[in-house]
């Protein structure tokens, strides 16, 4: 890669990700750092993992080759404009939001012709913000939307996918426009439907808190998101307002369905409307689409006691089956606990079965 200095605009969770990932896999980048918070700073440089610190975009930022901004959606526009007449000709631009069309538009109409802009989204992150959140591994398996302007070259696109990929994201090219539908039905609209279930919970909750000492396992697992930043997904719901106007209505018009048969009794009815959701949503993980690329999952049911989760990572470990992601299930009210481990392929997930039902483990595909 012809990159050698790289500036990081917003030094918070996926910033500061960014910045200890490429220190990680690409020791020899010099990295700037631009924040307003003189703390993180101070302490991404006594951590090693930037070169150069600034509170604002100074000389040393813009004469970057590339440029990441991972700030707020509603600062990109002013940080377009102040690059737009100062940053050197064949510099790449990236962002990191999660909605692309109205980024496209104001990098389309506010950068010249001799910078190169290309959207980005890693699709990753915790509820937690912040530096001290951030972490080298953030993007290990996870995928990395990119978005080219139309003038982009294929020799630019690739650099910024190698540099991507060399975090251990998943990057895939498609349009800002095929990324803000699909991304808002699998993430804005689910946060927007934890909060306002968990806004339902909390109007019928009593002065004993009841419900909230009830809203363990199942609740607590389709709601975590909305324990997310209020403000930053407050901002990512406008910029994306238009499709998710049109998926709400639809999420709306299933909970009329839903309402409809409920009221009438209908019981075929009810187990028709569980059942779609059910054959849908087991399918998804080996699902095979423009978007996404196949994974396999493994639910491994084990007693709550200390060295399980140990025992189960050992024996897959010894015989070379790789493990994407570990997740641990704590409801108790559809399943007893267990892991739930994301594999390579069918052919791992059929080698662990069998090897952890050989050491007496319930182990099931889904």
């Amino acid at each position: 890669m012809k990159i050698k200095k790289i500036t990081i605009v917003g030094l918070g969770l996926i910033g500061g990700s960014l910045a200890k990932a490429l220190r990680r896999t690409n020791p020899d980048f010099y990295i700037v750092a631009v924040d307003v918070n003189e703390a993180d700073l101070e302490k991404a440089m006594a951590q090693g993992v930037i070169d150069h610190k600034t509170c604002e975009l100074d000389h040393i930022a813009i004469g970057s080759d590339l440029i990441f901004l991972c700030t707020p959606i509603d600062t990109i526009k002013d940080l377009l404009k102040a690059l737009s007449s100062r940053v050197k000709s064949g510099t790449i631009i990236t962002d990191t939001a999660s909605v692309k069309g109205k980024i496209m538009d104001l990098a389309k109409d506010l950068l010249p012709d001799h910078v190169h802009f290309i959207g980005g989204h890693p699709m990753s992150g915790t509820e937690q913000s912040g530096y001290d959140a951030s972490i080298a591994h953030l993007f290990e398996n996870a995928y990395y939307m990119l978005t080219p302007q139309e003038k982009v070259s294929k020799e630019e696109l690739d650099t910024l996918t190698q540099l991507v990929a060399s975090t251990g994201a998943l990057p895939l090219i498609i349009s800002a426009k095929d990324h803000d539908e699909k991304v808002g039905a699998v993430s804005h609209l689910p946060h927007a439907a934890a909060a306002a279930l968990v806004n339902t919970v909390q109007r019928l909750d009593g002065e004993d808190h009841l419900a909230s000492r009830l809203a363990a396992g199942g609740f607590k697992d389709i709601t975590r998101i909305a324990s997310s930043n209020p403000k930053m997904w407050s901002q990512i719901s406008l910029a994306n307002k238009d499709q998710l106007l049109g998926l709400v209505k639809s999420l709306i018009k299933d909970l009329s369905s839903f309402c409809h048969v409920l009221s009438q009794d209908d019981q075929l009815g009810l187990e028709d409307f569980f059942s779609r959701a059910k054959a849908y949503r087991d399918d998804v993980p080996a699902m095979k689409s423009l978007y996404l690329l196949p994974f396999y999952e493994l639910y491994v049911d084990v007693e709550d006691k200390p060295g399980m989760i140990s025992l189960v990572t050992t024996i897959l470990g010894h015989s070379d089956i790789n493990i994407k992601n570990i997740r641990v299930i704590n409801s108790r009210e559809d399943e007893p606990g267990c892991l739930v481990l994301s594999l390579d392929d069918k052919r791992s997930v059929e080698k662990a079965q069998s090897l952890l039902r050989g050491v007496g483990l319930k182990a099931n595909v889904r």
